[in-house]
């Protein structure tokens, strides 16, 4: 398949999409609510001292991205990326108050709100061997 039809997961790699999305989103919402850092030499800094953090909640954001893969490959590609797009960011806020708890509560909060899509992909599946059963 060429690269044109494959995507930015197929193009970029899903695995760095699927580690980086939920950093990101940390990421993100702390620019907005506090700003950017203003003094030239604080960007590093930041980076830095966040980078630990973030390392740990980066395998948090997994059990989202597979759903989402899982039900992409089943052809529902609108669907995947509507819930990736829609539970990712609904996954962002309560990792941010999960994290008052810890990397733990960030987890159990992401793999909740990733059970939906795997209900979805489910039923798909569960739809497709019935279709190709009778």
């Amino acid at each position: 398949m060429d690269t044109a039809r494959r995507g930015i997961a197929g193009r970029c790699g899903f695995w760095p999409l699927a580690l980086l999305w939920l950093p990101a989103g940390f990421v993100a919402s702390a620019l907005l609510r506090f700003g950017a850092p203003t003094e030239p030499g604080s960007w590093l800094t930041v980076l830095v001292m966040s980078a630990a953090s973030l390392v740990v909640v980066a395998p948090c954001g997994l059990p989202l991205a597979l759903a989402c893969r899982a039900l992409w490959r089943r052809g529902y590609r609108k669907s995947a990326w509507s819930a990736g797009v829609g539970l990712g960011a609904l996954t962002v806020a309560a990792g941010l108050f999960a994290g008052l708890l810890g990397p733990v509560a960030i987890a159990v909060a992401a793999a909740v709100l990733s059970l939906p899509v795997w209900a979805a992909w489910w039923l798909a599946r569960r739809a497709g061997s019935r279709a190709g059963a009778g």
